[in-house]
């Protein structure tokens, strides 16, 4: 039977090992930026807040917050994101199972029979009291001296808080593109109105000039250049209209629904934009951008797992001891004299490895200078969206304002050249060229509309903003010294 050790030795050993436990793990610290961050954005002198209820709320149009929160719920692409984030947290659950002690029983029966033979057969005699039964429950724990376990638990965990932001910035784009998407099936949608208004104005240019070519005021020169844009226009009107049905199947796509184009989008338009530009403060972004947050997160898991490959040189101290009942009689079962128990300690150190351990050691800091360094483009990265969103912000409102301007003075235009030329003042060269501006522009228009609202949706989207709800990223998103284990 193997020798006992007494109860009070695992003890000391124990605490002798946590003495010994001096080596401390890698310690969260905020988000830092490889950059100077300057006090205020270097493209707009605005310092407006951002929506204390989410982006989404500032479009007020409802038509665009079921179409989002459609999305958000329905769609594929998000469920597999979050069914990699939930294999994230249950993964960091079972790195961190090594902390603790691992117990498991083992139980079993056996019975020594003695044959008897004779001549015609072979026959067993069993007695009951030769059955043996055997319980013992066998416990290991290593001790971690040196910290090289903690800062693995350490290491998945943040592994799970970087997918957790990792998720959060796919459901912000996400949302983003199901906001684009909406805007541009109503940008859609009103191009074939206006291809439509376009058609008809020319049907009438055409008539006008048939009726003057009718009464010999003009040559058919006049009907068959206007018959030519007329055609014209019949044919961007067919591609207004599969553009259109176009942007309704990739918005159902997004939505989870089958592609059929025909999602109702009939009395919505453009909503109205806020003018105050929300903004915040440069410092602000490495908390509040998810990708950002994420990347940190990996910075501190790749810092971890260097500390515990540094680790991997030290000796390893562990606990192994087993307890029950030796072949016993059933009866004796639970008899304090038929119990025994053995405790161990054993202590383990490298010699020869043949580079083993100084290899995972450069892997990992390869792997956390790399970290690193996609950390620091990211942050640079990240400062330029916003400042070329705020920039284009500034762009796309005085394009808007020039562009109604030209507008109206080409409807005007238009409007002068028509009456001229019915009383033959201009040719229907002039008169085609003016209408044929008027509508262009009024295209344009609409353009430059659905680009200033995708903008303000990457601007969103750029300086981190949430949609609306609260969501397990954003609990603990200023949270920056803690550790989380996300709850999904």
């Amino acid at each position: 039977m193997p020798s006992a050790i007494t109860r009070k030795n695992p003890l000391s050993i124990f605490l002798i090992a946590i003495v010994l436990g001096g080596c401390s793990t890698p310690v969260k610290k905020e988000p830092s930026s490889p950059v100077v961050v300057p006090s205020k954005w270097k493209a707009s002198s605005m310092k407006s807040p951002l929506a204390p209820s989410g982006w989404l709320s500032t479009f007020r149009d409802p038509a665009l917050d079921t179409v989002v929160r459609g999305v958000l719920a329905d769609n594929y692409d998000l469920k597999a994101a979050a069914a990699r984030l939930r294999l994230a947290v249950a993964q960091s659950r079972v790195v961190s199972a090594d902390l603790y002690p691992q117990l498991g029983v083992r139980a079993g029966a056996s019975v020594n029979d003695t044959p008897l033979y004779n001549a015609q057969s072979v026959n067993y005699q069993v007695d009951p009291g030769n059955w043996n039964y055997t319980v013992n429950l066998a416990l290991s724990w290593e001790l971690d001296v040196w910290g090289r376990l903690r800062s693995l638990s350490q290491a998945s965990k943040a592994d799970a808080a970087s997918a957790t932001f990792t998720y959060e910035g796919a459901r912000l784009s996400l949302a983003g593109q199901a906001a684009k998407g909406w805007f541009a099936v109503i940008e859609s949608r009103e191009q074939v109105r206006i291809a439509e208004e376009t058609l008809a104005s020319l049907r009438k240019t055409k008539d006008l000039a048939r009726a003057r070519y009718d009464n010999g005021a003009v040559s058919s020169f006049d009907v068959h250049l206007s018959s030519s844009d007329e055609t014209a226009a019949e044919a961007n009107l067919v591609q207004r209209r599969q553009n259109h049905a176009d942007a309704k199947r990739s918005l159902e796509t997004l939505l989870g629904r089958y592609p059929s184009a025909e999602l109702e989008d009939h009395r919505v338009s453009f909503p109205r934009l806020i003018p105050e530009v929300p903004a915040g403060l440069p410092s602000e972004l490495l908390l509040r951008r998810p990708d950002l947050r994420a990347a940190d997160w990996s910075l501190f898991a790749s810092d971890n797992r260097l500390f515990s490959a540094s680790t991997e040189r030290l000796p390893r101290l562990a606990l192994t001891s087993t307890a029950g009942t030796p072949s016993i009689l059933l009866q004796d079962i639970t008899n304090d004299t038929s119990f025994l128990y053995t405790v161990a300690a054993n202590l383990t150190a490298p010699i020869l490895d043949g580079g083993r351990i100084l290899g995972n050691i450069k892997s990992a800091k390869a792997r956390r200078d790399a970290a690193a360094a996609v950390y620091a483009q990211q942050v640079l990265t990240a400062f330029r969206e916003v400042e070329n969103t705020l920039s284009n912000e500034t762009t796309l409102v005085a394009r808007e304002r020039l562009q109604e301007k030209a507008l109206g003075e080409l409807r005007e235009a238009y409007r002068i050249a028509t009456i001229r030329y019915k009383s033959g003042q201009i040719d229907i060269v002039s008169l085609l060229q003016a209408q044929r501006s008027m509508l262009v522009s009024e295209s344009v228009l609409l353009s430059t509309r659905l680009a200033r609202l995708n903008n303000r949706i990457d601007l969103f989207l750029a300086l981190g903003e949430s949609v609306g709800e609260r969501t397990s990223a954003m609990h603990f998103r200023d949270e920056a010294r803690l550790l989380p284990l996300p709850n999904t």
